[in-house]
């Protein structure tokens, strides 16, 4: 059966697609990563997470910095996926201008609370969780934090932003 398209401008071509894909990947900026994921809310999403950012990152020359983005990634899907076991969570990576490196983005559906108190303490067992990723942020001179609910937007991001340079130097340092 031949092939068909509706668009007259388009020509099927029946050989193999992967013909085309290129085999040199170091030719993709950096400035040009900007991937997101959903992940599920369970204990073997963070490593889900972090072989997609691990591809993400090496697909783009970041090479240098696998080892704390992964570390990053790892500690931000396993806090989400407590808080909020079972449903969806939203990843992305990208590059970051502003300090050319790379921002970790991990939204989960985590609503505000209405009393203050179980707010507070709900924000301090997050911070505490989240101890190990601000210990590793520090180390590479970045920075993160935590976007919280608000009444008009549900759910609860964390940041972390990795320098390039610092993030080499941190995962140099490991070996």
């Amino acid at each position: 059966m031949p092939l068909v398209s509706l668009c007259p401008s388009v020509t099927p071509n029946p050989t193999d697609p992967s013909d085309r894909l290129r085999s040199n990947l170091d030719h993709r900026s950096p400035e040009s990563l900007a991937y997101s994921y959903a992940i599920p809310g369970e204990p073997h999403a963070a490593a889900i997470a972090r072989t997609s950012v691990h591809n993400a990152l090496a697909a783009h020359g970041l090479t240098a910095l696998l080892p704390p983005a992964l570390q990053a990634t790892g500690e931000l899907v396993a806090c989400a996926a407590l808080f909020e076991p079972g449903r969806v969570l939203y990843l992305s990576v990208g590059w970051q201008q502003e300090g050319e490196g790379v921002r970790i983005v991990l939204w989960d559906p985590h609503t505000r609370h209405v009393d203050a108190e179980v707010s507070a303490k709900c924000a301090a067992r997050r911070n505490k969780m989240l101890y190990l990723l601000a210990c590793v942020v520090h180390e590479c001179k970045g920075k993160w934090g935590i976007i919280r609910p608000t009444p008009v937007r549900e759910g609860t991001r964390v940041w972390v932003n990795l320098p390039r340079q610092g993030a080499a130097d941190y995962a140099a340092a490991l070996c």
